[in-house]
């Protein structure tokens, strides 16, 4: 009687392991959904440089934290600093957040905007609210408020269009202020 039982027992535990590993138990579990949120990548102080066509670096990007969700194009920055790399047109840009979009090549910057040039005296300070910056064009463009200082000069605006390959700078309506040559 006990090998008997001895003999139940052992088929039917080489029964259940069989099954388990044929894929029909498999099919009993719940399917990951694929519309549950979840964070995909992120980083801490991070820094990453992006090349151009021409393969030299376009434009430095550092943080105090990245971080893109499964379910968004957007990657958010917090506390972002870019530096932007054209020749003899370099730019120094930063603000408290902002969404890196690869798809469509742009940066959006939030709150307290500051896109400082370098290596220029005196140096031209652009600040604002919120501004999209186009990674591939190099163009920077809001419709916020802007103010806009060289030296003592100083200019106001409601929005601006900045390209930084042909430093052209389109401010678009209610422009005031003065300008006063370097001495």
């Amino acid at each position: 009687m006990k090998s008997l039982i001895s003999l139940v027992v052992f088929v039917a535990v080489a029964i259940i392991a069989w099954w388990s590993t044929s894929g029909y138990f498999g099919e009993a579990e719940l399917p990951l959904t694929q519309s549950k949120r979840y964070v995909e990548i992120f980083m801490n102080e991070f820094e990453m440089t992006a090349m151009n066509e021409s393969g030299t670096p376009a434009y430095r990007l550092n943080g105090t934290h990245l971080e893109r969700y499964n379910d968004s194009e957007d990657t958010i920055i917090e506390l972002p600093v870019i530096h932007l790399l054209e020749e003899g047109k370099q730019w120094l840009v930063t603000a408290e957040s902002a969404l890196l979009n690869d798809k469509k090549n742009t940066i959006r910057l939030k709150d307290n905007v500051v896109m400082q040039q370098q290596n220029v005296e005196p140096a031209v300070t652009i600040k604002t609210q919120s501004m999209t910056l186009h990674t591939k064009t190099q163009i920077a463009r809001t419709t916020a408020h802007v103010d806009i200082t060289q030296g003592n000069s100083q200019l106001t605006s409601t929005g601006m269009i900045y390209n930084n390959k042909t430093s052209e700078l389109e401010l678009t309506s209610s422009v005031s202020g003065y300008y006063l040559p370097n001495e």
